[in-house]
């Protein structure tokens, strides 16, 4: 395992803190078995190290003429039990250091998770998904190669050359001198293509996170692909991406093959050496044909640890870029923190918004500016305006899916901030206009929002949003699986069943981002008839008129600020966007009713 000093490149020393801080975080509580590991590998080596020496005993017996057949036949049993021992002992070292390093993958990917839950939605903004599962793939398992193979094998070629010197030093310091002359060679190469190959181990995981990114985005939207006739154009654009993660790769695996063959000369050239200096020692008599014979057998037992050089530095190299990219995702510092512990102080349900500002990463122009508002406890508001006047974004600020860049917005005069993840998420609920339905039955889908509802509970749900009827003739009911993100659903089915999976949770604040777009007049009738009769505080934002006319109070958005405010009939009034929008809408269902009567 190459160790790299103050003058190696800054991407190394990165990699070199990263393990270190890996191995107080994560081998630490392993120590033990860690260290029964190095035991067992000790002991596995010290096994195949001694019976070249009684394979030298006995050629030197045969040599001399002195051999007799129970003493072959002694060493013989002898050179088995060895042998047999060194497989017992290297089988046990797996069964400690592999099994360690699986559960620590295991913690890895826990901890991936939990790192990718803290995150609030800039991050989801900026990071594909594709990108992630190549983090939660690639990544982990190349840093699990690490933490097992890589250390045991480092372990098994650190202490085969310790006990193999020490023999080969103890039958003849000059010929092992002489036989290690090509070990700094193998030193320096292992360094040098070590710093080639993580280069490229970078470059073929961003490659094959680009890869998966888009594979993701392809499936999910097959559909559009079909509708427009593209599949053409993706099977080219894949097949360009496939063909330049094959290029990384083939580089990638031409450093790693340098490796081999160059271990392979390299103790070749050990053998040559050994053959010329031991075999001219052999006829001088300062060396015997059984000494001879175990430094042959001992430069074998090399070839592989010297080839584990290579091939460990290549996973070290992997697993560095790897650790890299994982602690970038594990230090990502979330800008939407939530308090650990409850309030508790939460009385009113009033919300309230004071001079609210905010501005996506990449705009300049806020799309909120200076709102203010104060919706009382169970009041219904409607939201209406623009597109791209602020109406969605100030639903998310109230979720808190992202913080304001200034101003305030509080629940019961309790700053958002102040509230715990588990208190808002129980206040507060959102629906949005296009929902996200897991690919599970409809009552899983609907026990997001309250794991403890029993099927009554969904029953009364579905019936809140007018979906009860249409689940009862479904073939399984309940347990009908909905398909990726809800697909063998129609919109408004899926629209329906987000809102119940918001009512069962019983929100004392529920929002509807367009949340009623897909459904028929009679059906969004129906569900707002329902949700005033609930004692819950609820925002719709909505382009239809007939969603929010009976509203409260409705707000008219304009470039991001309250334009006007106040009812159906007084906006009718008083605002000329609203006037405009009513009669509009007024004038496309007259002419539906005349159509359809014709």
């Amino acid at each position: 395992m190459p160790i790299q000093d103050s003058n190696s490149p800054p991407q190394q020393r990165a990699g070199l803190s990263n393990f270190r801080r890996l191995a107080r975080q994560y081998l630490a509580p392993y120590k033990a078995r860690l260290v029964l590991g190095g035991l067992f590998v000790t002991l596995s080596n010290v096994c195949s190290a001694l019976y070249p020496r009684l394979i030298g005993q006995a050629v030197d017996l045969i040599a001399s003429g002195a051999a007799t057949h129970s003493a072959i036949v002694d060493k013989v049993l002898v050179i088995l039990l060895l042998t047999v021992g060194s497989g017992l002992f290297m089988f046990a070292t797996r069964k400690t250091i592999i099994v360690a390093s699986r559960k620590i993958e295991y913690e890895l990917r826990r901890d991936f998770l939990t790192a990718l839950e803290r995150q609030s939605q800039r991050f989801y903004d900026q990071m594909p998904t594709g990108v992630l599962m190549a983090h939660a793939t690639n990544d982990i398992s190349a840093v699990r190669e690490f933490l097992g193979p890589a250390i045991m094998y480092s372990a098994n070629t650190v202490t085969t050359f310790a006990f193999v010197l020490a023999l080969m030093v103890s039958l003849d310091a000059l010929t092992t001198v002489v036989a290690l002359l090509p070990l700094p060679i193998i030193a320096w190469t292992t360094y040098a293509i070590g710093k080639r190959i993580y280069t490229a181990s970078r470059r073929v995981q961003e490659q094959f996170s680009e890869l998966t990114r888009s594979a993701q985005e392809a499936f999910s939207g097959i559909r559009i692909l079909r509708a427009y006739a593209r599949e053409r154009h993706e099977e080219d654009r894949f097949a360009d991406m496939s063909t330049s993660y094959v290029s990384h790769n083939l580089r990638l695996a031409r450093l790693q093959a340098l490796f081999m063959p160059s271990m392979m000369v390299l103790v070749g050239s050990s053998q040559l050496l050994v053959l010329l200096f031991g075999g001219y020692r052999v006829l001088n008599g300062t060396l015997t044909v059984g000494n001879l014979t175990q430094f042959f057998i001992y430069i074998g037992q090399l070839i592989w640890p010297v080839a584990a050089i290579g091939w460990v530095s290549g996973i070290v190299q992997r697993s560095a870029a790897s650790l890299d990219r994982l602690y970038t995702i594990f230090d990502a510092t979330p800008d939407v923190r939530f308090p650990t512990i409850t309030t508790g102080q939460i009385r009113s349900r009033a919300l309230e918004c004071r001079g609210v500002t905010f501005a996506y990463n990449n705009t300049t122009r806020p799309v909120l500016r200076g709102v203010s508002l104060r919706i009382e406890e169970g009041m219904h508001i409607g939201i209406v305006g623009p597109i791209g006047s602020g109406k969605s974004t100030l639903l998310r600020l109230i979720a808190r899916l992202y913080d304001p860049d200034s101003g305030s917005i509080t629940i019961g005069g309790i700053p958002l901030p102040n509230i715990s993840a588990d208190d808002l998420r129980a206040l507060v609920r959102m629906v949005p206009q296009e929902p996200f339905l897991f690919s599970m039955t409809i009552a899983e889908n609907i026990r997001v929002g309250n794991p403890a509802a029993d099927e009554a509970a969904i029953m009364r749900a579905l019936e809140a949003a007018a979906i009860a009827d249409e689940i009862s003739r479904f073939p399984d009911g309940l347990n009908t699986v909905v398909g990726e993100r809800g697909i063998l659903l129609s919109g408004g089915q899926r629209q329906r069943l987000a809102i119940a999976r918001a009512l069962i949770g019983s929100p004392a604040i529920l929002l509807l981002d367009d949340a009623l777009s897909a459904v028929d007049t009679a059906t969004e009738h129906h569900i707002l008839d329902h949700l005033r009769r609930l004692q819950c505080t609820t925002l719709i934002v909505s382009h239809r008129i007939s969603s929010i006319e009976h509203c409260d109070r409705i707000i008219v958005f304009d470039d991001g600020q309250i334009a006007a405010s106040g009812t159906h009939y007084e906006l009718i009034e008083s605002n000329r966007y609203y006037r405009t929008l009513h009669e509009r809408q007024q004038l496309e269902q007259l002419l539906e009713v005349t159509t359809t009567a014709r």
